[in-house]
């Protein structure tokens, strides 16, 4: 079965199936590289994202490795051997599995060398995530050798790929519900989110059993394939009727503050620490201009660290910033804009009824323009209000700044609409 092996991973598809996994690794890190830069743990996920694509390249590869027999009509001579029926096939699953997981593994490792240079927080159990992934990977390859013994047409394998692709993309769909955890796509937590472990772990039997149950159903083998149903069915019980994927706790330590010692403080994760000085020179200018302002915030925090049910609108003096998808693949800020975006939570003003509709004059969206401008010290042309406002004395600035985050605080209509047109 060894020397079996080595020649599958030689001459058969195997080679194709890593050229292809890798590339496809390489196309996803490249693409989205936001999604994981900097974090171990948005690595792992990023791979589980992957998954809708690397999937159904591992199903095609398998659909046409273990069809190849009966497409050269050389079955019958195969099952002629002495060799058991099911070894053949085990043969050329595990070539197509063990190919196209080493193809993937170094593309991600490239990435994890990029993540390993600046990660500051190396916690969180995202290892099992990337080993169930890995799993998802060789129940993907069975799926595809079964396809390929049931239908031994050339077409099967870009049909069942194309397929796999269409179906994970519907389950997609079903995030939040308990029966997500079924698939092996990413189920939409956050990077500092935490997976419980008996989760993870019923995952795991999930696709071992589901491997098994696909194996066996190939190789013709009823009774393995009654005790692999069996055991399938088993575990997807307890996963489909338990918690779903939405509202997962955060993980304490990834959530953990990491503050600047000097100058306005800006507290990051410790997650996203390794973003600290990139943040921390867009930020502090703006916290700058506004201190001393009553109303305005004194210290710009992560999000990822805000208590769970409070919203993001002033409140504790603390700007709540989005860094979920703020990293470049090198680990730098991904976008200075976006980022200076979150303070416009700061002017926005408390207008809504109470089913969080927002009925005001246009004119306030001008005010809250104004102010939102002049806070982040944005340009201006000669004959705008932020031109007449900004030619005023620097303590007036201040004071108009101060009278709209009082007015926007409770909504004053009438006091919004006058200081737009008093500048």
């Amino acid at each position: 079965m060894r020397r079996a092996l080595a020649v599958e991973l030689r001459r058969g598809t195997a080679p194709f199936a890593a050229l292809a996994m890798f590339g496809a690794g390489v196309w996803m890190l490249a693409v989205h590289p936001d999604d994981w830069g900097g974090r171990w743990a948005g690595l792992a996920n990023y791979l589980r994202v992957s998954m809708l694509i690397l999937c159904a390249l591992m199903i095609a590869a398998g659909a046409w490795q273990s069809g190849r027999e009966r497409r050269r009509d050389i079955d019958e001579l195969i099952a002629s051997t002495p060799r058991p029926g099911w070894q053949p096939l085990v043969v050329a699953w595990l070539a197509v599995t063990v190919a196209g997981t080493a193809g993937l593994l170094v593309a991600f490792a490239g990435a994890a060398v990029l993540v390993a240079r600046v990660a500051t927080y190396t916690g969180g159990g995202w290892w099992w995530t990337l080993a169930v992934g890995v799993l998802a990977l060789a129940a993907a390859g069975a799926v595809g050798v079964l396809v390929g013994r049931l239908v031994p047409l050339r077409v099967a394998a870009p049909i069942a790929g194309l397929a796999t692709y269409l179906g994970l993309a519907i389950v997609v769909y079903w995030d939040g519900t308990s029966a997500a955890w079924l698939s092996p796509v990413y189920g939409g937590w956050a990077v500092y989110s935490r997976v419980p472990g008996r989760v993870t772990a019923w995952q795991a039997a999930w696709l071992l059993a589901l491997t098994a149950l696909l194996l066996a159903a190939a190789a013709r083998q009823r009774r393995a394939a009654l005790l692999a149903g069996g055991l399938a069915i088993a575990v997807a019980v307890p996963i489909i009727t338990g918690p779903g994927t939405h509202r997962l706790p955060a993980d304490p330590a990834a959530v953990d503050l990491v503050c600047t010692s000097s100058g306005p403080q800006v507290c990051l994760s410790r997650i996203n620490a390794f973003l600290i000085d990139d943040v921390t020179a867009v930020v502090q200018p703006i916290l700058g201009r506004l201190d001393g302002i009553p109303g305005a915030p004194r210290r710009a925090a992560d999000q990822a660290a805000q208590p769970a049910g409070q919203s993001i609108e002033r409140d504790d003096d603390t700007v709540w910033l989005n860094l979920d998808y703020q990293s470049t693949a090198l680990g730098g800020l991904a976008s200075r804009v976006h980022l200076r975006a979150d303070f416009r939570q700061v002017t926005r003003a408390k207008c809504e009824d109470p089913f969080g509709v927002r009925r005001i004059d246009q004119r306030i969206y001008q005010t809250d323009t104004l102010a939102t401008n002049w806070m982040l010290d944005e340009a201006a042309t000669p004959d705008e209000p932020l031109t007449r406002l900004r030619a005023l004395p620097e303590p007036a600035q201040r004071a108009w700044f101060a009278a709209y985050l009082e007015a926007a605080d409770r909504c004053d209509v009438q006091s919004l609409i006058r200081l737009g047109q008093q500048p």
